[in-house]
């Protein structure tokens, strides 16, 4: 395992190899850390990759051509080392491919790459998924930043909220009690509206899972301070927020393009809601941005 940096006259970030995980956003200019920095409680990553596969797999096996295959929660990417491909002074670009090891859960010859830049006060982090394979290749993705909230000392999380850039009819899915499956069942969540208000008691549910997202930007923002986290998410449907119960301290927004399996699915992973195909040769291209204030 092995960390990088990049770093211009506004913020520095700090990647590391396993997990292809980005450790530290930190404006320079404000001396103010916005990811996650894990101590004895809450949250042990800082943020994670969720590749194949985001969400909950229902009874950890999917099919895949037929066979069965073992599957885990957010996939297997989070735990594995990336190759190092490039670093230089604007960019750094980690790659995963396929091992005897993720031929167990994902029988597809592929390569995952994870590209970080920076642009002033902008994180650029691209996603990469190519098929070597002699096959169409059908994966999902999802990222799992943790961020401060509240990010400013003294806040709480009563002074925050979610806005998005342009408003949504979002969906909040339902989620079965233990295994949180999605029941097939939803509540709107959001009607032509902007904001997701924050409170300190927001997770005493467990989390929140919305799907028909529409927009380009979502910004955890403080209505008290006017400090704020900008996340780019242009091209993910599916939105899971997550944090500890009972008192804000931090709070995952994490996009997903496809989701959790249903308690009825029949494990077909070609069919899964969410998932994307790519043919013979070809490359899946996504892109997240982080931009701090």
């Amino acid at each position: 395992m092995e960390c990088f940096e990049l770093k211009n006259d506004k913020i520095s970030i700090r990647v590391c190899s396993l997990g292809a995980e980005l450790q530290s956003i930190r404006s320079l200019e404000r001396d103010m850390e916005y990811i996650w920095q894990p101590g004895t409680e809450t949250f042990a990553h800082h943020t994670m990759l969720l590749f194949p596969n985001p969400g909950r797999i229902a009874h950890d096996r999917i099919i895949v051509g037929g066979n069965v295959y073992p599957a885990m929660m957010h996939g297997f990417a989070n735990d594995m080392d990336f190759r190092l491909v490039e670093h230089s002074e604007n960019k750094i670009l980690l790659e995963l491919a396929a091992t005897d090891y993720t031929r167990r859960y994902f029988p597809y010859e592929f390569r995952f790459q994870v590209e970080f830049s920076l642009e002033g006060e902008k994180v650029l982090q691209h996603f990469h998924v190519i098929n070597d394979d002699g096959k169409p290749l059908y994966y999902c993705l999802g990222a799992h930043p943790g961020f401060y909230c509240p990010i400013v000392l003294g806040e709480s999380g009563n002074d925050y909220s979610l806005v998005f850039d342009v408003p949504q009819k979002l969906n909040q899915h339902e989620l079965e009690a233990h295994t949180r499956l999605l029941t097939g069942n939803t509540t709107t969540a959001l009607d032509n509206e902007t904001e997701i208000p924050l409170d300190e008691h927001f997770f005493d549910n467990g989390p929140r899972l919305y799907g028909n997202m529409t927009a380009g930007t979502i910004t955890l923002l403080s209505k008290r301070s006017g400090h704020f986290m900008e996340l780019g998410i242009a091209g993910f449907d599916n939105l899971c927020l997550w944090g500890a119960p009972g008192k804000m301290s931090v709070i995952c927004i994490e996009p997903w393009c496809g989701t959790s399996d249903r308690t009825d699915t029949d494990h077909v992973w070609e069919t899964k809601p969410g998932i994307r195909r790519i043919e013979i040769g070809e490359t899946g291209h996504h892109l997240l941005t982080f931009r701090v204030g």
